[in-house]
């Protein structure tokens, strides 16, 4: 594979991540915090941020579990796309 290809992938990747942590960040500001680490009481759920809770309904609830629970696989794939990228620029000989 080309390295350009590469690079245009691990670009990619990497933007995802980054992208999918904003929104999660975000939509955890404007919701008052995130399931997992809210908790569910007799039918009620509540997104937890810094020891506050905010009831919302079952389906903010499960977004916000899902949402985070991707961060869990982009963010290190972020990670690792940014690594390989600078290990092919560095290869290729290339500055930044």
């Amino acid at each position: 594979m080309d390295k350009n290809v590469k690079s245009r992938i691990c670009l990619a990747i990497f933007g995802l991540g980054i992208v999918n942590f904003v929104l999660f960040f975000i939509g955890a500001v404007y919701l008052g915090g995130d399931a997992v680490n809210g908790k569910i009481v007799d039918g009620h759920y509540f997104l937890m941020s810094h020891g506050r809770y905010t009831e919302v309904s079952a389906d903010i609830f499960n977004y916000s579990r899902w949402h985070a629970y991707s961060t869990w696989v982009t963010h290190p794939l972020a990670f690792a796309a940014g690594y390989w990228y600078y290990r092919i620029k560095r290869a290729a000989g290339a500055g930044f």
